[in-house]
């Protein structure tokens, strides 16, 4: 068999043309007397067409703000972090359709059918690839159509020396061709964080070290300055179907601030993909314990809802309440709370005495439960001094117990520096 036959199976770039020579030497060891082996499966490109179908507008540009992990270099791990901040702006691709041909060697009808069988039933009628692991490409996913099949190249009558039969199928690809993306180090400098200390007057300047923090360990710290453009302010709350988020002018007013002039200075802002965080429970510097959640437009320019990361909300210290009631009022059996039973337990937003429905002395962000013949407390807000929290198994709603009463763990007013915008966008 000739190089020309040969090559058809091992296809390699033109500049390799020495390899895919020495290639088709191997398969036919050293001599042209040598009959293929089967079974085989020889794949060609057969054509590369403009697919004007999927042509869009070719000067469109998508931009993407993306905030890597802090990376350790001593360590050789990403911490928990942010990163660097870069905008990737990536071009309109260019379609096009690539027709590629898959020639089934075999010795026997037997055999081709046995491996028709195992590759015809994945196209019904086209299989889903993903191509790359790189999020950013926005062609990661192709699909390949089966088109055509062709049972064998033989002619009838077969003769007695051909042996080897060929079965071919062709194939459609939609492919794009990425032009480079351009990447550019985002320098918006979202707050500053300010100390103050006091020290005994014995600081000698010649130890100062400004980078390190043990050297501000040994005073005491007096207070902490967070400064934000326009120092906006946002406040969190439950409306009617769900969370929202409305942004608060400089000392948190409320001045009916558009989202849209947030984002003008912040980045492009997309539904269902952009992100907010909440630092309502840790340190301004430390992102471990933000509450995150995503954001959805609405038909009001000044309210965004909020889905929160429930993985993000702090772990409970306490067993789940039913719900939460107002003891003095509400009772077993009535007004949609079930009869007593086994393991019910309420939150209490106000007190009660003993001759109540609840037989019970109760007071005001107490937890209460039935034992099974009576009910008892089981958390004692006045007697609480640790920081607890629990969720509402009802509602969903988790609360945090503080300065001796329970508050809702993230709805309220966030100063500024308090909450941070990631504009991620939608892949």
């Amino acid at each position: 068999m000739n190089d020309g036959i040969t090559d058809q199976y091992i296809r390699v770039p033109a500049k390799y043309g020495d390899a895919s020579r020495m290639a088709s030497q191997l398969l036919k060891q050293g001599s042209e007397n040598m009959t293929n082996s089967t079974p085989m499966i020889a794949c060609t490109i057969q054509s590369l067409d403009i697919d004007r179908q999927r042509t869009q507008e070719p000067l469109f540009t998508d931009t993407h703000h993306i905030t890597e992990r802090e990376f350790d270099e001593e360590t050789g791990l990403y911490t928990d972090t942010p990163g660097n901040r870069v905008s990737v702006s990536r071009m309109m691709p260019v379609p096009y359709k690539m027709t590629v041909q898959a020639d089934i060697w075999t010795s026997n009808t037997d055999q081709k059918l046995q491996l028709l069988e195992q590759i015809l039933v994945l196209y019904n009628p086209a299989l889903e690839l993903q191509h790359t692991t790189n999020f950013l490409d926005w062609t990661l996913i192709t699909m390949i159509e089966l088109t055509g099949i062709q049972w064998t190249t033989r002619s009838v009558p077969a003769g007695i020396d051909e042996s080897i039969d060929i079965a071919s199928l062709t194939f459609e690809i939609p492919i794009w061709l990425n032009p480079p993306a351009e990447v550019t180090r985002q320098q918006l400098i979202e707050s500053f964080i300010s100390n103050m200390y006091m020290t005994d007057g014995g600081v000698n300047a010649i130890d100062f070290n400004p980078t390190a923090m043990t050297f501000f360990s040994n005073f005491s710290n007096l207070s902490t300055l967070i400064t934000t453009p326009k120092d906006r302010g946002l406040q969190v709350y439950e409306g009617a179907d769900g969370i929202f988020i409305k942004p608060l002018s400089k000392g948190n007013i409320d001045r009916n601030i558009t989202w849209e002039e947030i984002f003008n200075e912040y980045g492009k802002f997309n539904s269902g993909a952009s992100r907010l965080r909440l630092k309502y429970h840790g340190n301004i510097t430390d992102v471990s314990s933000d509450i995150v959640g995503t954001m959805f437009a609405t038909t009001d320019p000044t309210l965004l809802k909020l889905e929160i990361d429930t993985d993000t909300l702090p772990e409970n210290t306490l067993s789940s309440v039913d719900r939460v009631i107002d003891p003095s009022i509400a009772k077993p059996g009535f007004n949609g709370i079930p009869n007593p039973y086994l393991g019910q337990r309420y939150l209490c937003i106000d007190s009660a005495t003993s001759d109540s429905a609840w037989n019970i002395n109760i007071y005001a962000n107490d937890i209460i439960e039935y034992n099974g013949s009576e009910w008892i407390i089981v958390f004692n807000a006045s007697m609480i001094e640790a920081e607890e929290f629990v969720t509402n198994s009802g509602s969903l709603q988790q609360f945090k117990f503080v300065d001796g009463e329970w508050i809702d763990t993230y709805q309220g007013i966030y100063d500024a520096g308090f909450w941070k915008l990631e504009l991620l966008e939608e892949d």
